[in-house]
């Protein structure tokens, strides 16, 4: 694990994390490092079966994918079991939802709500309010509603992602919104539109959907679920 997770091998997973498509060799390489460096590390990481190669271009395999969803924006490693917020911001009296089209691997192109990982020590609503800010320019006063826990598994059954994710909601958030940016596309929603969404993610599963159903009826009572889903695609 220390060799894979080199610090340049990380640097070209996380290069790889932001791109939905295969990537040239020279799309690939890192300016401060030296070409017969750099080379050594991509080929490793085909070596490892973590990066594909066909012809000139690159791109992740699902173990790479596997591994990268350890990674945090910046490419460094976290806990194999994750702890999250899910954000469910409104407006115009709970009509419109915040909703992110997902610029990342895994699950690169669905379409949800905000989501990210709590950091170590720090506290769930304040976790809510630092990914709401640093993903969409906005602030928002949030409150604590309920967990779900989502282990989602590859079609061979491997456990691909094990997360608790503590939903909050707010509503009215001020700022200007970031409309696009490394995190994905960012906007507003009216919620019929948004749930048809949620239904086509590669990581749906009934809860979900019983989750944004409550919210949909103004049913904010608190809640914890457990769901077990074998993924579309990762």
């Amino acid at each position: 694990m220390e060799t894979i997770l080199h610090d340049i091998q990380r640097r070209i997973l996380t290069e790889l994390m932001h791109h939905e498509t295969e990537q040239r060799y020279s799309d690939l390489q890192l300016p401060d490092i030296e070409n017969d460096l750099y080379n050594y590390h991509l080929q490793n990481l085909v070596k490892r079966k973590l990066i594909s190669k066909a012809g000139s271009h690159y791109t992740l395999t699902q173990e790479g994918k596997q591994l990268i969803s350890k990674f945090n924006s910046l490419g460094d490693v976290q806990q194999f079991f994750k702890v999250s917020v899910a954000l469910a911001v409104f407006r115009n009296d709970y009509t419109e939802i915040l909703v992110q089209k997902r610029l990342r691997n895994p699950f690169y192109g669905d379409i949800t709500s905000v989501a990210g990982k709590i950091l170590y020590g720090e506290k769930i609503i304040d976790a809510a309010r630092r990914k709401l800010l640093e993903e969409t320019n906005l602030a928002a006063q949030f409150s604590f509603i309920g967990v779900i826990r989502k282990i989602k598994r590859s079609k061979d059954n491997t456990i691909l992602e094990d997360t608790f994710y503590h939903y909050c909601i707010a509503t009215d958030p001020v700022g200007v919104l970031i409309e696009k940016n490394s995190f994905g596309e960012n906007f507003w929603s009216p919620m019929s539109n948004f749930m048809q969404w949620e239904k086509e993610n590669n990581d749906t599963g009934e809860y979900d959907i019983a989750i944004w159903n409550r919210f949909m009826k103004k049913d904010f009572s608190s809640f914890y679920f457990e769901q077990d889903v074998q993924i579309k695609q990762y």
